[in-house]
């Protein structure tokens, strides 16, 4: 007789980009090793019902900003894997913005280390071209990174170090940058502004007296993401590095993405909640805690991206989860200029997708494909992470849809919770029942259950980072 399963998840409807199905989950060793018709798993040592919920892969969330250790007062990797599980967010890719920036070998193991120590759930690196020496990404990328971040734009004042390396306003940088992490095989993803356009409009904006928060909106039109867009594109024609845009806001933006991947580049794309289901209006309410890079943008661009979405432009939402306290996002009502940008986003985004897809603008299969599976594939770590099959990792969420989630402060987990403000009081359909990382149950009823230091670092397959963004690539987990 065969050894009974470690769990079995028994009578939910499994939910998947391709389609859903009442089925039953078993898994041993932290393994999902059947997903089979109802009733027909062997014994396992602990069964949950799962009738009436669906059953979903747990949220691959592609750009992550911990703030740790320079600034553990908005975040560190315990309380911010604390908000990830409790929101359904089973694996995190964290920026390079650190203290220094993630630019170097040395750093991108100390913050590595720092995971191991800290995180509750999965998590993986992001490094910096930095000095744009060859065998230094190398290592970076031997080393583990899942990708390589570049940001078009320059950096805040008074955060050099966090930014060097990482910031390249010069298209000779750029250029270079393109061509070093092609030749790794990863991923390089950028954050597409351009500064020159931004110095333009925001003196305008200061010589006219302005410091209210619309003003920042101003300093940074579609323009400046779009002309930033189509600068890389025209430099990659000739490079043909795999780009990963981020943080797409603008219609304008996201044309100059479709015309390139209509001329066969590989250019992929994501888009945040912050984006779609925030505009100016949420700006002239909320002020500076809707303050973010880009900014949100008219109805008009919350149509362009929600086509993008759909026709494959946008291939996933990731949250950009960025905390500040509320204390540093309220001075920004008097002087928007003085406030860093950012949203502790980590906890709306599976609640607003899976209210929408639940209220039917969307579907549930759609909101899968967006932020588990296409995200697990882009970076290399399919095999095991964002989806439920056999050979996966166990990461899964189970969700009563009709259940309801009222956003209040006490629903969040994040040292920087309280300066979440542009979604409270807001009902969205379905609830959390339980989160699951590698097997353990790791959320349940609103609890987290996970210790700081049960997460490990995943990394990609380097022998297949370089295949195209939606094939099967392998991937691997380290402690």
């Amino acid at each position: 007789m065969a050894d009974p399963l470690d769990l079995a998840i028994v009578g939910g409807t499994v939910v998947r980009g391709g389609g859903r199905a009442l089925l039953d989950v078993g898994v041993r060793n932290g393994r999902i090793v059947a997903v089979a018709a109802s009733g027909t798993l062997p014994s396992a040592l602990r069964t949950v019902d799962a009738r009436g919920l669906f059953v979903l892969p747990g949220i691959v969330d592609t750009h992550f900003h911990c703030r740790a250790p320079d600034h553990p007062e908005r975040e560190d990797f315990d309380s911010g894997t604390a908000a990830a599980a409790a929101s359904g967010v089973t694996t995190i890719l964290e920026m390079p913005i650190s203290e220094p920036a993630c630019a170097t070998p040395e750093v991108l193991e100390r913050r590595m280390r720092l995971a191991r120590e800290q995180a509750r759930i999965d998590v993986g690196f992001f490094a910096a071209p930095g000095d744009l020496d060859a065998p230094r990404l190398e290592e970076m990328a031997a080393a583990g990174a899942v990708a390589f971040k570049v940001m078009m734009h320059g950096f805040p004042p008074g955060r050099e170090s966090s930014f060097a390396g990482l910031a390249m306003t010069e298209d000779r940088d750029v250029y270079r940058a393109l061509e070093l992490v092609r030749d790794t095989g990863l991923l390089i993803c950028v954050h597409a502004e351009d500064q020159g356009l931004i110095d333009l409009f925001e003196s305008r904006q200061q010589a006219a007296g302005r410091s209210d928060p619309i003003a920042h909106a101003r300093s940074r039109p579609d323009v400046a993401e779009a002309i930033a867009v189509a600068r890389l594109g025209a430099m990659n024609e000739v490079i043909g590095a795999r780009v990963h845009m981020v943080h797409i806001s603008s219609g304008r933006a996201v044309e100059y993405i479709r015309w390139f991947r209509s001329r066969g580049q590989e250019m992929t794309a994501e888009t945040t909640p912050a984006y779609l289901f925030g505009s100016e209006d949420d700006i002239r309410e909320h002020g500076p805690f809707v303050k973010i890079n880009p900014p949100m943008r008219t109805p008009a661009d919350q149509a362009a991206l929600r086509a993008a979405l759909r026709d494959g432009t946008i291939m996933t939402i990731a949250s950009d989860h960025a905390p500040f306290r509320f204390e540093e996002k309220e001075v920004g009502w008097s002087d928007i200029w003085k406030v860093g940008s950012g949203i502790p986003g980590v906890e709306l985004t599976g609640r607003l997708l899976w209210d929408e897809a639940l209220g039917g603008a969307s579907t549930l299969e759609e909101v899968v494909a967006w932020t588990s599976e296409r995200p697990a594939t882009l970076f290399g770590l399919d095999a095991h992470k964002g989806y439920v099959r056999e050979g996966a990792d166990a990461d899964l969420v189970l969700l009563d849809p009709e259940a309801e989630t009222v956003l209040t402060p006490e629903t969040f987990h994040s040292r920087s919770a309280d300066a979440i403000r542009h979604v409270l009081g807001r009902r969205c359909r379905g609830a959390i029942v339980s989160v699951w990382s590698r097997g353990a149950c790791v959320v349940d009823d609103g609890r987290v259950l996970a210790e700081p230091g049960r997460g490990r670092v995943v990394v990609p397959e380097r022998a297949t980072a370089a295949a195209p963004p939606e094939p099967q690539i392998s991937g691997r987990t380290t402690r």
